[in-house]
């Protein structure tokens, strides 16, 4: 399965975008609370990938077995049950393709193991990061391994998700997630993260006429960017809004720059989108008319260690199921912004009190309204998270809760699929328990439920009433179209 691994990117102290799935959770202490939480999306594995729990320790053929060990022994993982069929998958001449599919080394008894002549494949698969629909087709970016180096990318895929092309944007260093892009007719803004000898930054710059000369011109470059932050990037008319999270006079907030779509090389000026107070991070932005919704995540108390056990007078620590680090509550808000990204209205509270939202996602609707989707918990970081809640932002302000039926519990940040050329065009999905996707169209009463079909494989944009699903294939990434029923 493609999954988005954005390791410590949830919002755990500072945050995450990331996006993260129950099977990526590391059984150690240790490994809880330095690796976080994991986020569901679009990627295959990278480095980024945890060793698995099945991995750990010896191999089965080598360990001794023991009546402590055999009583012990957590028992298997259920499998998952059996899935009915809502989707049917197109026929197409050929999958479109992003990544090249590593060489198998032939087996040979009297071959000593790879030296330094050989060209060994590099084992790092490609991680998509964000897609969307337009008139043409498909454009999605991604990041993929090439001699050892990271390159970010923008593919162009046609309405048949069967042919297109990729577009190289540059080489990127460190860990960073895939670009982001916006468009305004045949252009595209980028924003890239990278990393230089001062930490984070991001990169701008705009393709022009992208499915003809794909003409890519590079613009400045952001500095100060927190590294374990998402970032947003929408476009209203002629200009982008480009929002990050940095730390300004000792506490984190949410910038905004406006990109000019004829002026790559203008000077950009931040402006902060959230009022001064407690640290604010993880900006989302959906266009709507005549402006943005951005969506923030507000903390309210710092996360603090819990406190060292203490032994009873069984000798046993008392309290080893609390929590190793407590994330501390956070709200969600939300703003409506105009077209220069400025507030015009008070920002929204969408969380109930005491909530700890880990993840959500941000969506507009076709009437101008928006949807947020979030799951909050208030378990150890790297667990499972909980329940997945959806609340309808109207356009006067009012906030509803919408209800979801079936398996909405599971890891990671929902996603929005936006089609806007079917009425009702707005799907969620999200990862489920047992790492498959679950998936339901939005509506007053949504019911996510999985599929045969679907299983193995991320929905990731919708377009003219189909889906479109992206499938591991060794260290690349397929694409294909689906046609669902509700």
């Amino acid at each position: 399965m493609i999954v988005f691994m954005r390791g410590q990117r949830l919002l755990v102290p500072g945050n995450i975008r990331s996006r993260f799935m129950a099977h990526c959770v590391s059984v150690s202490a240790a490994g809880i609370a330095a690796s976080a939480l994991c986020s569901a999306g679009l990627m295959a594995c990278k480095k980024k990938t945890p060793t698995p729990a099945a991995s750990l320790g010896p191999p089965p053929e080598l360990r001794e077995e023991s009546p402590e060990s055999s009583e012990s022994a957590a028992p298997p993982a259920p499998s998952p049950g059996p899935v009915e069929k809502r989707c049917q998958e197109l026929p197409q001449p050929a999958p479109f393709r992003i990544g090249e599919l590593a060489p198998r080394r032939a087996d040979d008894p009297d071959d000593g193991g790879p030296d330094d002549d050989d060209e060994v494949p590099d084992p790092y698969a490609v991680e998509l990061g964000s897609a969307r629909a337009d008139k043409d087709g498909f454009t999605l970016s991604a990041l993929r391994s090439v001699k050892g180096k990271t390159h970010a990318l923008i593919a162009v895929v046609n309405a048949d998700a069967a042919s297109g092309k990729l577009i190289e944007l540059a080489v990127v260093h460190g860990d960073p997630d895939p670009p982001l892009f916006a468009a305004h007719e045949k252009d595209l803004w980028i924003a890239a993260p990278d990393t230089d000898a001062g930490g984070g930054m991001l990169r701008t710059g705009v393709i022009h006429d992208l499915r003809g000369a794909a003409k890519l011109s590079w613009g400045p470059e952001l500095t100060g960017v927190r590294r374990d932050s998402t970032f947003a990037l929408e476009a209203s008319g002629e200009r982008a809004l480009l929002a990050y999270a940095a730390e300004v006079q000792g506490k984190i907030r949410v910038l905004g720059v406006l990109l000019a779509l004829n002026d790559p090389k203008q000077k950009l000026a931040p402006e902060p989108l959230t009022v001064a107070g407690a640290d604010v991070d993880s900006p989302r932005l959906a266009a709507r008319p005549g402006g943005y919704w951005l969506a923030v995540a507000r903390s309210l108390d710092s996360a603090k260690p819990k406190p060292k056990p203490q032994a009873n007078d069984a000798g046993a620590a008392a309290g080893e199921e609390d929590p190793l680090l407590d994330i501390g509550t956070r709200r969600i808000e939300v703003t409506k912004l105009d077209a220069q990204g400025k507030a015009v209205s008070s920002a929204l509270v969408v969380t109930a009190p005491g909530t700890r939202p880990m993840s959500f996602e941000l969506a507009s609707a076709a009437d101008g309204s928006a949807y947020v989707g979030f799951r909050g918990d208030d378990s150890t970081p790297g667990a499972a998270g909980g329940a997945l809640q959806l609340v309808h932002v109207k356009l006067d302000g009012n906030l509803e809760k919408l209800e979801l039926s079936g398996e909405s519990n599971g890891a990671g940040t929902p996603s929005f699929l936006i089609d806007d050329s079917a009425q009702g065009g707005l799907w969620l999905t999200a990862a489920s328990e047992n790492g498959g996707t679950l998936f339901a169209r939005v509506g007053e009463h949504s019911a996510l439920r999985g599929d045969s079909v679907v299983r193995g494989g991320d929905l990731i944009a919708a377009r003219d009433g189909k889906l479109l699903l992206a499938r591991s294939k060794g260290t690349a990434a397929e694409l294909s179209l689906l046609r669902c029923t509700e």
